[in-house]
Formats: structure tokens, C-alpha cells, sequence
């Protein structure tokens, strides 16, 4: 009597905690792969825009504009500022982290 109780109780405990098979595992792990692979170019791409060319992001969106002219981007887990000098006449971009200073940029 207790056993077929305690069978019936698992049964269904195991029926509402599904577990995760492991193809679900790999199909997880594929697309936070690939969803890595994209963020990585993107940052890439902008880094190699930002640092080398000194031209704007092209995959961030502007998100803060300053009053001189100085205008944060947020892309995918980064952000790119453009730091401009109106007495120099002069636009740099930096980029780093979201919740890094702009103070410590890449």
C-alpha cells in the first residue's frame, strides 16, 4: 500500500519536473553559441571602426547625447562613446562595457 503510494507520488512529481534531455542540452548550447559567435563579431567590428578609423559604431544604437556634442552608444553587452572637443575640434571614440566607467575603456 505505501510503496504503490509512493510510487504514484514520484510518477507524478517526476511528470511536473521535467527534465532537461540531452539534445535539449545541445540545442541550448548551440544557440548561446552562436549568439556569442554574433556578439563577438559585432564587437569587433565596432572596435576595429572606433579605435583604427575613429569613425562612429555602425551596430550600436545612440542612446545618451550630451550637451557638447558627446553621444553614447549601447550595442550587444558593450557600449561606444563619442568624446567630442569642441576647442580641439576634435572626436574620439572609446569603447567598453555596459557597467564599466569611461574612465577604463578597451
Amino acid at each position: 500500500m505505501k510503496s504503490s503510494r509512493l510510487k504514484l507520488a514520484r510518477k507524478e512529481e517526476r511528470q511536473r519536473v521535467k527534465d532537461i534531455s540531452p539534445r535539449q542540452w545541445k540545442v541550448i548550447a548551440i544557440v548561446c553559441g552562436v549568439m556569442l559567435g554574433i556578439a563577438v563579431i559585432l564587437f569587433s567590428a565596432d572596435l576595429l571602426r572606433a579605435k583604427k578609423n575613429n569613425q562612429p559604431p555602425m551596430f550600436c544604437y545612440p542612446v545618451i547625447e550630451y550637451e557638447n556634442g558627446s553621444v553614447d552608444y549601447y550595442g550587444l553587452f558593450y557600449k561606444v562613446w563619442k568624446d567630442y572637443d569642441p576647442f580641439d575640434d576634435e572626436t574620439r571614440y572609446y569603447v567598453g562595457f555596459w557597467f564599466i566607467p569611461k574612465n577604463i575603456n578597451i
